[in-house]
């Protein structure tokens, strides 16, 4: 109970005016349950679907209700990772650019590019006649399944911040075990619902993003901060429902 606190204290708008413990059963337990997190999101958002409004208006209050329900934390890491990595400077200054408040040129350009980017992406997909709402449950699952996976399997960047005090409190191995565990239920949900061939299409996107994602931030920054993690749930999710349309076309 108290890593499920946690993890709605975190990476929720949920208020938890609680002081809890943050030893390793409760890192552990808080990336352990941060993909039902995203399911959670997404069970909400599918309330949306039953207003019956255009696939454009629905797409965008989908992809609305994810930032607010996130409180924008997500979006914000990608915002900071875009202008760090689009500066083109050496490690140190990308390193001040993630950790400067202020949002440059390249993080707009790129924040805009994504979420008119994604609500297009999404609105298609409603659009066609083999739309399930699974997905719109299941994507932000697999999306944060992501961001643990990438956490658990790659060193921090630096020895500082939130991430990397989460990094050293967490019990790696069961953490992964646990989010591959998560990620084959909602494998298992996909097929049984829509299509065998999505399953198994969403778990080798998945694979190859994830060591792809991995590579490059161990290539560009030397491992994963929070602003990286951020950058690759909401990277995740438009990769998941571009594959989504490609696949429903």
């Amino acid at each position: 109970m108290n890593s499920l606190l946690l993890a709605l204290q975190f990476f929720t708008i949920i208020p938890v005016h609680k002081n809890l413990p943050m030893e390793e059963r409760q890192i552990s337990g808080i990336y352990s349950l941060f993909p039902w997190i995203g399911a959670s999101i997404g069970a909400i958002s599918c309330a949306l679907l039953y207003f019956q409004w255009g696939p454009l208006m629905t797409a965008f209050s989908i992809v609305f209700m994810g930032v607010l329900l996130s409180g924008g934390l997500h979006l914000d890491g990608f915002i900071d990772t875009s202008d760090a990595f689009f500066s083109y400077r050496d490690r140190m200054k990308r390193f001040e650019i993630l950790d400067d408040p202020r949002v440059g040129a390249f993080g707009v350009m790129a924040v805009v590019l994504l979420i008119v980017g994604k609500v297009i992406i999404v609105s298609e997909v409603l659009a066609a006649e083999s739309f399930h709402w699974i997905f719109v449950l299941l994507l932000p699952l697999f999306s944060r399944a992501a961001l643990v996976m990438l956490f658990g399997l790659t060193r921090s960047a630096k020895e500082s911040g939130l991430a990397y005090f989460f990094k050293q409190k967490m019990n790696a191995n069961a953490v992964i075990l646990a989010t591959a565990c998560n990620i084959f239920v909602g494998l298992l949900l996909i097929g049984w619902m829509t299509s065998w061939l999505i399953a198994v299409t969403f778990a080798v996107v998945l694979l190859v993003f994830i060591c792809f994602y991995r590579n490059w931030a161990l290539k560009n920054f030397g491992g994963v901060t929070g602003d990286l993690l951020g950058a690759c749930v909401e990277i995740t999710e438009v990769v998941l429902w571009l594959t989504l349309l490609l696949l429903l076309s």
